[in-house]
Formats: structure tokens, sequence, C-alpha cells
């Protein structure tokens, strides 16, 4: 009996370690399927890609809370380039995470969209029932590599980059001299970009995403040339914009619902996978147009309770989720909807807090949007914004019922900027 009691001990201590191994997440690092280096972006990581863009702006200090800027635009500095000490942090406790990004909660509801859109960008890779706080090593690993450029002042050739993409895959030759002068890159950054596209393969592409190459062009870490130009013409939404032609219905105002960076969208699996909004999206939409409805038939009859209800605001909702902040808002309306008369922009649960909107600049009065969160609309906790929408269109569809002809009033003038 004495050889049974002594290896029931033994046996129990090596399943334990293997438990152990299996629960620790540097084990599911390693079993992840690589992504395809040359397939296409599916829609979902397309959408990923335009959420990616702004996270770029904030974790590289040019976007998000203010007081979180500098904070951002510096936390690494002192790191070398080497992925294995990235990968080595975000795997282990959390101070040793705080030494590579800032442990900022305000960017969790963004980062849960990015996570929506492609689980691999997670640190769990989507190997988990649930995902991380954290995005994965690949993304924090080149944030550290942009934030070094900037610190030298220097721009990489991306477009050199995209050529030469092969020279990144495993197994390649060492890039030419004059091949990293194209890039502007040094052997390490060579070599560390080369790891975390080894790592991701998913990243390489991320790369030739427009809205990225264009956000990195307008930083100041990409060299501005004829692809970074393409990029920019390319980064727009005219693809989902409302039709031309006739509206559905005729109205003196149209209203236009923008989803921005809101994960309640569904992608059907396989590359050809399609984006549509879910059912629950659905319902918070159609609650936001009778909210806004039934205020304006209750604000038209306590002025004139034998008042006719006539016009009503025709709604625009593309079934396709953007990435709208105040850096490019005008621009992406004029694009989808330039005959708005108003626009809300539909923001997942708590993207907001990684925007910084500036009420004496970028809404109403100021312009003709506003920004609104889907639990807010969802446990309708939006009176005072419906309230404000309201009063917005209101005088053109009574001067439109009185056969007048609308003049719309000026927007409040902006602050002038210190000099």
């Amino acid at each position: 009996m004495m050889p049974r009691l002594f290896k029931l001990p033994v046996l129990l201590l090596v399943i334990s370690a293997l438990i152990i191994a299996a629960c620790s997440p540097l084990a599911h690092i390693r079993f992840v399927p690589p992504s395809p280096q040359t397939a296409p972006l599916t829609d979902a990581e397309q959408i990923a890609g335009d959420t990616m863009a702004y996270l770029m702006e904030v974790v590289l200090g040019r976007a998000g809370d203010p007081a979180k800027r500098s904070a951002w635009a510096t936390r690494g500095l002192n790191l070398p380039l080497d992925f294995d000490l990235v990968s080595k942090r975000m795997y282990g406790p959390v101070p040793l995470r705080a030494e590579l990004m800032v442990l900022d909660t305000n960017i969790l509801g963004l980062s849960e969209v990015l996570y929506h859109y492609d689980r691999r960008l997670n640190l769990f890779k989507g190997k988990r029932e649930n995902d991380s706080l954290y995005p994965c090593a690949e993304l924090m690993a080149t944030r550290l590599f942009l934030i070094h450029k900037r610190y030298l002042d220097e721009k990489v050739g991306l477009a050199a980059m995209i050529r030469c993409k092969g020279l990144f895959t495993p197994g390649s030759r060492d890039p030419r001299e004059a091949e990293l002068a194209a890039m502007n890159l040094t052997d390490m950054e060579f070599s560390f970009l080369k790891a975390i596209f080894q790592s991701e393969p998913a990243f390489l592409r991320y790369m030739e995403h427009p809205f990225l190459v264009s956000t990195l062009r307008r930083i100041g870490v990409v060299e501005q040339d004829a692809f970074t130009l393409s990029a920019d013409q390319s980064a727009n939404y005219r693809r989902w914009a409302c039709p031309s032609g006739k509206p559905l219905q005729p109205s003196p105002v149209t209203i236009a619902i923008l989803p921005s960076m809101n994960p309640m969208f569904d992608a059907s699996p396989g590359p050809a996978g399609a984006v549509t909004p879910s059912r629950d999206y659905q319902t918070i939409v159609d609650h936001l147009k009778k909210a806004i409805l039934d205020e304006l038939d209750r604000k038209r009859l306590d002025a004139d309770p034998s008042a006719r209800i006539e016009q009503r605001p025709v709604f625009f909702t593309p079934g396709r989720p953007m990435a709208i902040h105040p850096g490019n808002a005008g621009r992406v309306i004029e694009d989808v909807c330039p005959k708005a008369d108003f626009a809300l922009i539909l923001l997942g649960k708590n993207v907001y807090r990684a925007i910084h909107i500036d009420p004496e600049n970028d809404i109403y009065p100021h312009e003709k949007r506003i920004y609104l969160d889907v639990d807010d609309v969802q446990y309708q906790q939006i009176d005072d914004d419906i309230d404000t929408i309201v009063n917005a269109i209101m005088p053109a569809l009574t001067a439109t019922a009185s056969g007048l002809v609308y003049e719309p009033s000026p927007l409040l003038p902006k602050p002038s900027p210190l000099l």
C-alpha cells in the first residue's frame, strides 16, 4: 500500500501543474491559428480597422481625454523595441502592463467595439468565452513602435513597407540596405515589426486599411506620398450614403441617425460575411424615432390644440457602423447625408468616454448634431436630448405647414481660440 500512497500525491502535483499551465494566459497565445497573410479584410475587420484608426489617435496621445494625452504620448518610451518583452508585460502582472500602456478606463467601451469586430485584437485572441480588458500584445507593440518614431521625429515609409511585405513573412530573407532606407527603418525596427506581423499576420493587412493609413499620415508618423494620398481619398463612407434621388417620403426635414463605433451589429461568419444591424440595435433606433415624433406632436398640440399634424421628419439610418468623432464628424455627415438637417451620432456603450466632446464647439447649437450613448437611449435617459432635437427641427416643420419658406437661423458662433 505504501507505493500507492506515494504515487497519489505525485499524480495530484502533476495534474495541478498542468491545470495551472492551461489557465495561464501564456498557454493561449501559442495555439491561435494564424490568419492568412494575403486574405482581404472581411466587412467586420474593415469596421475594426475604422475603430482601430481612432483608438490609435487616443493611445498616441492625440485624442480622447485631454488629461490622459500626455501620459499616452510618452508611456513606454524608456522600453526597447523587443516584442518578447512586450508580450511578457502584456501577459504579466498589471504593474508590468502599466509600464507599456496607460491604465485608462476611458478606452474600455471603445476597446469592446474593437474586439467585437475582430477578437484577435484582444489579449485573449478570442480563445476564451470572455475577452480581456486589455488589447493584444501586437497592438501595444505597434503603438510602442509609433511613439518611438514620433519621439525621433521620423516618418515610416509605409508605401515601401507594403511593397516589401513579403520580407515580413516567415522564412524570408533579410532586407537590403536600400529597402530599409525606403521604409525608413533600422535593422532593429524591422526585426521588431517582423515579430509583430509574424505573431499576428492580420496586422500587416491592417497597415493597408485606408482609415488607419490616413490617420497615421495625419498624426505625422508615416510619410506623405501617393500611397497615403490614395488612402486619404478612400477613407470615407460614401458607399453608405443616403440616396441622392427622391426621398422615401416628402419632408422639409431629414434627420440622420448615424451609428458610430457601435458593437450592436452582427457579423455573419466567413470571409464574405455581411454586417447587419442587430435586433436590439433596431429596437433602439425605433425607440429613438418614436421619442422624437411623440415629443414633436406634444409640442405642436401644446402650441395649438387644433393644429393638424401633417409635416414629419424623414429619417436616414445607414445599416453599417462608422467611426465618427468631433475630428471628422462634419466630413462624414457631408459624405453620407449632406442634406441632413440634424444628425444624431449613436455611440456604443461608454464609447463617449474615449471622445473629447467640447460643448462649446462640437454639438448643437454650434453644430447641427449631438452624440448619444445607446444605453441612454435604451433606458430612456435622453429627455433633454429629445427636447434639443425637436427644438432644432420644429421651426422648419412649422414654416412648411404654414406655407412659408423656412430660412434656418445661423448656428451659434464658436469661441475664438486663445492666441
